[in-house]
């Protein structure tokens, strides 16, 4: 079975995409909290997969992903470039001038 491209997908979604297919997902020690449990509340993207898409596995296989936060720095999605930096501290200025 091939492996699908998770990287980009929330976490969530990744794994349903992963079990249509027959795949698992895991992250971090095998020994340590699930997937569910450290990615639980919230949105969770994924960051890097092992083994890559397109890859061929076999059916019932682990596909191990990395994730962060949504809000966290992804390496992987472009900066937006021009314009302010937004600032919770300037929006707080903005208000208090009103």
């Amino acid at each position: 079975m091939t492996v699908p491209d998770l990287v980009g997908q929330p976490v969530h979604v990744a794994q349903e995409m992963a079990a249509d297919i027959g795949f698992g997902l895991a992250a971090g020690d095998p020994d340590g909290p699930g997937l569910r449990s450290r990615t639980w509340p919230g949105l969770f993207w994924v960051t890097s997969q092992d083994p890559s898409a397109g890859s061929v596995l076999e059916w019932g296989s682990q596909i191990r992903i990395t994730f962060v936060q949504d809000g966290q720095a992804r390496s992987s999605v472009p900066e937006q470039t021009g314009g302010p930096t937004p600032s919770l501290l300037s929006h707080a200025e903005a208000e208090k001038d009103d």
